[in-house]
């Protein structure tokens, strides 16, 4: 069964109903307690996304004055805009993994109609999954092959070593960060000493297998 989906075409919306739309998003993701910011990685938060909003709102009432050159710069933070817009959206798509109750309170429009789902089967398994420390404190530096199918990973981190654990499967291990690219990110934060890190692939038809374990000691 198709998974519901967000409507993520905004190029043909006017500008005043793009910051209409996009407005709403932006009030809708504040403090969203379903989607904590940063989204993704740490380069997409609140904060980036409302001044986006902000600047496009400002070019768009200066270039009704016609001017060429305001109008030019309109058009260049509208399409900053949209992007983020879509990199937000995608994000939102991914972290709801179909729930329409979280899906809804983001401020996005589902799309009217069923789609198909991403992938006819959950992605496979995460290859060669590194972790490595850095010089920054509290900062490590993760690298892993993609895994077939996936659209995005999930990283969780843990403190203590889980094959010693007796505890059930997935407890104590927490949700660090959610990802579109596996080639090479770090996670920030984390308390000194050694680390495990697993990873997996997501995408519309579920979750992949969690990577094996692997320790890493934080700085």
């Amino acid at each position: 069964m198709a998974q519901p989906k967000l409507i993520l075409g905004f190029d043909r919306l006017s500008d005043p109903n793009l910051l209409a739309f996009g407005g709403a998003v932006v009030a809708a993701m504040k403090d969203n307690a379903a989607f904590p910011s940063p989204w993704g990685d740490n380069a997409l938060t609140w904060d980036g996304f409302n001044t986006a909003l902000v600047a496009y709102r400002d070019a768009y009432s200066a270039a009704l004055s016609r001017d060429v050159q305001k109008i030019n710069r309109r058009n260049e933070v509208r399409q900053v805009f949209v992007e983020l817009l879509r990199r937000v959206g995608a994000y939102v798509e991914f972290r709801a993994h179909g729930n329409v109750t979280m899906l809804a309170s983001s401020g996005f429009e589902l799309r009217p109609e069923p789609v198909r789902a991403s992938g006819s089967t959950a992605p496979g398994a995460v290859a060669d999954l590194r972790a490595t420390p850095t010089e920054h404190s509290g900062r490590i530096q993760l690298r892993a092959g993609r895994a077939q199918g996936a659209k995005g990973y999930e990283v969780q981190t843990r403190t203590t070593d889980p094959s010693a654990a007796s505890e059930a499967e997935g407890a104590g291990w927490s949700h660090a960060q959610t990802v579109f690219t596996v080639q090479s990110l770090s996670l920030d934060g984390l308390p000194a000493g050694f680390a495990w890190v697993r990873m997996r692939g997501a995408n519309g038809s579920g979750y992949g297998p969690w990577s094996a374990p692997v320790r890493v000691l934080v700085t």
